[in-house]
């Protein structure tokens, strides 16, 4: 965020619902948590939106309501849009991992070479005050996990940019033309940690091409 603000941008950070102190919601589809953000994209047009993992996933959800004229550069950050049900045994186990092994900064750090020791305590933060089903319960409610099929929403005034660290997760939007797909080499899950400046050269790329289009 504090990247973001430096380019001189307003930025608006909301927690999902079941995420930080928020309470979940009727239940743990991507589409409640998309619905409930709702009314910031009713009461104001933005710039760029940005999403990160689950996160991405409900600003796909949420690409039908960007305008259909108005420029908005949107960028995803390594996130799963599609994970085949053989596989989500392994994927449930990595997710939780965190909440029983309870890792502290200094292993988070250790294992994240390029982390800041500010990140590795939000880390610890995020995993301390999360519902220990969290991660369960939002498997549980949006199965069949499959959510590449949104990007169709995109208007075409919006530019989409997607940053993966794991290649595997670009090959089922390799039908959509019009997505620009970054892999970022020596990076984790947490690109934002580690590359933030990356997201925003992105983010701020997708401005300056609509920018020169106009």
């Amino acid at each position: 965020m504090t990247t973001v603000s430096s380019a001189r941008y307003l930025v608006t950070a909301p927690n999902l619902l079941g995420h930080a102190l928020r309470k979940p919601g009727v239940d743990f589809q991507i589409q409640t948590l998309a619905d409930d953000l709702l009314p910031y994209f009713q009461a104001a047009e933005y710039d760029i939106v940005i999403g990160h993992s689950m996160g991405a996933l409900v600003v796909l959800s949420l690409l039908k309501y960007l305008p259909k004229t108005k420029p908005t550069s949107v960028v995803l950050i390594d996130s799963s849009m599609e994970i085949p049900a053989e596989q989500m045994v392994d994927w449930r186990a990595m997710l939780s991992n965190d909440i029983k092994i309870n890792p502290t900064a200094e292993d988070y750090m250790a294992l994240n070479p390029l982390w800041t020791r500010e990140d590795a305590i939000w880390r610890v933060l995020g995993t301390h005050i999360g519902r220990p089903t969290n991660s369960d319960d939002h498997i549980d409610d949006n199965m069949p996990w499959s959510f590449s099929h949104l990007i169709a929403n995109k208007p075409t005034a919006a530019a989409l940019t997607i940053l993966v660290a794991d290649p595997s997760k670009l090959e089922c939007v390799a039908k959509f033309k019009d997505v620009r797909t970054v892999l970022i080499a020596n990076a984790s899950h947490w690109i934002q940690y580690e590359f933030p400046e990356l997201i925003v050269e992105e983010a701020l790329r997708n401005i300056e091409k609509q920018d020169n289009r106009q």
